[in-house]
Protein backbone atom coordinates (compact mmCIF):
# COMPACT_ATOMS: atom_id res chain seq x y z
CA UNK A 1 0.00 0.00 0.00
CA UNK A 2 1.30 3.01 -1.36
CA UNK A 3 0.81 5.63 1.76
CA UNK A 4 -0.15 9.58 0.57
CA UNK A 5 2.60 12.13 1.72
CA UNK A 6 1.56 14.36 5.02
CA UNK A 7 -0.12 17.45 4.38
CA UNK A 8 1.99 20.11 5.42
CA UNK A 9 3.32 24.23 4.78
CA UNK A 10 6.68 22.83 4.08
CA UNK A 11 7.61 23.03 0.39
CA UNK A 12 10.27 21.02 -0.88
CA UNK A 13 12.96 22.48 -2.99
CA UNK A 14 14.15 19.96 -5.66
CA UNK A 15 18.15 19.55 -5.48
CA UNK A 16 19.42 22.14 -8.08
CA UNK A 17 22.48 23.57 -6.90
CA UNK A 18 22.20 26.81 -9.22
CA UNK A 19 19.55 28.37 -7.50
CA UNK A 20 21.34 31.26 -5.24
CA UNK A 21 20.55 33.41 -2.68
CA UNK A 22 21.26 37.26 -2.51
CA UNK A 23 23.93 38.13 -0.57
CA UNK A 24 24.74 34.52 0.14
CA UNK A 25 27.88 32.19 -0.27
CA UNK A 26 26.76 29.18 -2.60
CA UNK A 27 27.43 25.92 -1.79
CA UNK A 28 27.27 22.69 -3.42
CA UNK A 29 24.69 20.30 -2.79
CA UNK A 30 25.71 17.46 -0.07
CA UNK A 31 25.85 14.35 -1.29
CA UNK A 32 22.68 12.30 -0.66
CA UNK A 33 24.53 9.39 1.21
CA UNK A 34 25.00 12.48 3.92
CA UNK A 35 21.62 13.17 3.79
CA UNK A 36 20.44 9.71 4.37
CA UNK A 37 23.03 8.93 6.88
CA UNK A 38 21.55 11.90 8.66
CA UNK A 39 18.23 11.03 8.12
CA UNK A 40 19.12 7.68 9.44
CA UNK A 41 20.72 8.76 12.42
CA UNK A 42 17.74 11.17 13.56
CA UNK A 43 15.34 8.59 13.23
CA UNK A 44 18.22 6.21 15.82
CA UNK A 45 18.11 8.95 18.26
CA UNK A 46 15.04 8.11 20.15
CA UNK A 47 11.45 6.42 20.22
CA UNK A 48 9.25 9.07 19.26
CA UNK A 49 5.43 8.91 19.97
CA UNK A 50 2.84 11.23 18.20
CA UNK A 51 1.68 13.68 21.16
CA UNK A 52 0.22 16.16 18.79
CA UNK A 53 -1.99 16.10 15.95
CA UNK A 54 -0.32 17.90 13.37
CA UNK A 55 1.65 16.38 10.13
CA UNK A 56 5.32 16.39 10.14
CA UNK A 57 7.95 16.49 7.03
CA UNK A 58 9.94 13.58 6.36
CA UNK A 59 13.09 13.06 7.94
CA UNK A 60 14.91 12.80 5.01
CA UNK A 61 13.41 15.82 2.88
CA UNK A 62 13.16 17.78 5.85
CA UNK A 63 17.44 17.39 6.33
CA UNK A 64 17.76 18.28 2.06
CA UNK A 65 15.19 21.27 2.73
CA UNK A 66 17.03 22.47 5.80
CA UNK A 67 20.65 21.53 4.56
CA UNK A 68 20.33 22.91 0.75
CA UNK A 69 18.61 26.24 1.41
CA UNK A 70 20.62 27.14 4.65
CA UNK A 71 23.66 26.60 2.50
CA UNK A 72 24.86 23.91 4.99
CA UNK A 73 28.40 22.46 4.36
CA UNK A 74 29.25 19.15 4.51
CA UNK A 75 31.77 20.16 7.67
CA UNK A 76 29.06 21.86 9.35
CA UNK A 77 26.82 18.43 8.60
CA UNK A 78 29.24 16.11 9.95
CA UNK A 79 29.68 18.98 13.12
CA UNK A 80 25.90 18.80 13.87
CA UNK A 81 26.18 14.77 14.10
CA UNK A 82 28.84 14.83 15.98
CA UNK A 83 26.62 16.85 18.44
CA UNK A 84 24.02 14.14 17.64
CA UNK A 85 26.26 11.43 19.08
CA UNK A 86 27.28 13.18 21.75
CA UNK A 87 23.31 13.74 22.45
CA UNK A 88 22.52 10.20 22.00
CA UNK A 89 25.07 8.88 24.83
CA UNK A 90 23.75 11.65 27.32
CA UNK A 91 19.92 10.70 26.95
CA UNK A 92 18.50 8.90 29.70
CA UNK A 93 17.90 4.94 28.41
CA UNK A 94 14.19 5.28 28.45
CA UNK A 95 13.98 8.48 27.21
CA UNK A 96 10.67 8.95 24.50
CA UNK A 97 10.59 12.07 22.57
CA UNK A 98 6.92 13.84 21.22
CA UNK A 99 7.10 13.49 17.56
CA UNK A 100 8.55 16.60 16.58
CA UNK A 101 11.39 15.74 18.88
CA UNK A 102 14.05 14.53 16.64
CA UNK A 103 13.16 17.41 13.47
CA UNK A 104 14.22 20.05 16.62
CA UNK A 105 16.81 18.04 17.89
CA UNK A 106 18.36 18.42 14.08
CA UNK A 107 17.56 22.08 13.75
CA UNK A 108 19.67 22.52 17.10
CA UNK A 109 22.15 20.80 16.53
CA UNK A 110 22.82 22.75 12.90
CA UNK A 111 22.65 26.03 14.46
CA UNK A 112 24.91 25.08 17.36
CA UNK A 113 27.51 23.86 14.89
CA UNK A 114 27.01 26.74 12.69
CA UNK A 115 27.77 28.96 15.73
CA UNK A 116 30.57 27.18 16.45
CA UNK A 117 31.98 27.11 13.51
CA UNK A 118 31.72 30.69 12.39
CA UNK A 119 34.08 31.10 16.05
CA UNK A 120 36.46 28.78 14.38
CA UNK A 121 36.88 29.66 11.26
CA UNK A 122 36.56 32.88 9.47
CA UNK A 123 33.50 32.94 7.62
CA UNK A 124 30.58 34.90 7.49
CA UNK A 125 27.99 32.45 6.23
CA UNK A 126 26.40 31.30 9.82
CA UNK A 127 22.96 29.96 10.10
CA UNK A 128 20.60 32.16 12.23
CA UNK A 129 17.03 31.52 14.08
CA UNK A 130 15.72 33.91 11.38
CA UNK A 131 17.06 32.13 8.56
CA UNK A 132 15.85 28.61 9.77
CA UNK A 133 12.68 30.28 11.08
CA UNK A 134 11.80 31.33 7.58
CA UNK A 135 12.96 27.99 5.79
CA UNK A 136 10.77 25.96 8.01
CA UNK A 137 7.96 27.93 6.45
CA UNK A 138 5.90 28.22 10.28
CA UNK A 139 6.65 24.92 11.45
CA UNK A 140 8.00 26.06 14.80
CA UNK A 141 7.91 29.54 15.69
CA UNK A 142 11.12 31.85 16.32
CA UNK A 143 10.86 31.96 20.18
CA UNK A 144 10.78 27.69 20.04
CA UNK A 145 14.21 27.99 17.52
CA UNK A 146 15.50 30.08 20.48
CA UNK A 147 14.56 27.24 22.91
CA UNK A 148 15.60 24.24 20.64
CA UNK A 149 19.19 25.87 20.72
CA UNK A 150 19.30 26.16 24.52
CA UNK A 151 17.61 22.81 24.88
CA UNK A 152 20.20 20.90 22.71
CA UNK A 153 22.79 23.50 24.51
CA UNK A 154 21.88 22.18 27.81
CA UNK A 155 21.53 18.24 26.24
CA UNK A 156 25.22 18.21 25.61
CA UNK A 157 26.21 19.93 28.87
CA UNK A 158 27.24 22.59 26.58
CA UNK A 159 30.35 20.80 24.92
CA UNK A 160 30.72 22.35 21.70
CA UNK A 161 34.33 22.10 20.64
CA UNK A 162 34.90 19.69 18.18
CA UNK A 163 38.53 19.41 16.18
CA UNK A 164 39.72 18.10 13.21
CA UNK A 165 40.60 15.44 14.93
CA UNK A 166 36.89 14.68 15.92
CA UNK A 167 36.03 14.99 12.77
CA UNK A 168 38.16 12.52 11.00
CA UNK A 169 37.77 9.73 13.65
CA UNK A 170 33.69 10.38 13.01
CA UNK A 171 34.52 9.89 8.78
CA UNK A 172 36.73 7.14 9.75
CA UNK A 173 33.72 5.22 12.37
CA UNK A 174 31.08 5.76 9.38
CA UNK A 175 33.30 5.39 6.35
CA UNK A 176 30.90 2.37 5.16
CA UNK A 177 28.13 4.36 5.86
CA UNK A 178 29.90 7.34 3.64
CA UNK A 179 30.55 4.75 0.78
CA UNK A 180 34.03 5.83 1.09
Amino acid sequence: MIQQPPQYNFAITPPSCHIRKPNRIHCPCLPSVLIDFTAMTLCDLIPTRCIKNRSLPELVFFVQKITHQANINCRTLLVALIYLQRAKTLLHKRAIGSDDTIHRMFLGSLLIASKFLRDSTWTSNTLTHRTLYEICGGLFSLEEMHQMERAFLKLIRYECWVDDKDVHQFVQLHREDFSI
